[in-house]
């Protein structure tokens, strides 16, 4: 999607331009072009397989929120302040910003290794904009909110994989 401020080429679904900040949500979409492309523009986030969140509150340590998400296999766990989300920490995070530099895992909480303030989508969000989401800031998860932010579920890469190989095969196969 072509910016009309600055002539920037941004993936298809923005809704802000990723070199001059200008709102894109008014811009029509012409020829959606291969089939994928207008079901992405489409289709919402529901269709990606959503998880159901793993929540810990601010101030839980590090130890705890790596075994909740061991115990779920979970790649991430939302960080809440009175049930809304205020940050996410993922698998990530424990592998750059903790493992061989943080020694005391019970007693760190882990609002220090967080990513504050996560881009999220809300359910009726179009796969488009949840794929933007997480190619301009290399997301593998992205928070599901309501509207009072409180933490519903998340994607992963894993779900678009999925949903990619599922209309790959079909854009493939007939019906």
């Amino acid at each position: 999607m072509k910016c009309p401020a600055c002539g920037f080429e941004n993936l298809p679904g923005a809704e802000i331009c990723e070199a001059c900040g200008s709102d894109l949500t008014d811009i029509e979409v012409g020829d959606p072009g291969l089939p994928i492309r207008q079901t992405l523009g489409e289709d919402t986030i529901e269709h990606l397989f959503p998880y159901p969140p793993i929540t810990v509150e601010v101030g839980t340590s590090i130890a705890a929120t790596l075994r909740a998400m061991q115990d779920k296999r979970f790649g991430c766990a939302m960080v809440v302040r009175s049930g809304k989300l205020v940050g996410i920490v993922t698998e990530r995070d424990m592998l750059y910003k903790v493992a061989n530099r943080i020694t005391q895992l019970e007693s760190t909480p882990v609002d220090l290794i967080m990513t504050p303030n996560p881009g999220v989508v809300r359910h009726g969000d179009t796969l488009a904009k949840a794929l933007n989401l997480m190619a301009m800031h290399k997301y593998r998860h992205v928070p599901i909110v309501d509207d009072e932010e409180r933490p519903l579920g998340f994607l992963s890469s894993k779900g678009i994989f999925k949903y990619l190989c599922q209309h790959a095969v079909a854009a493939v196969s007939p019906c």
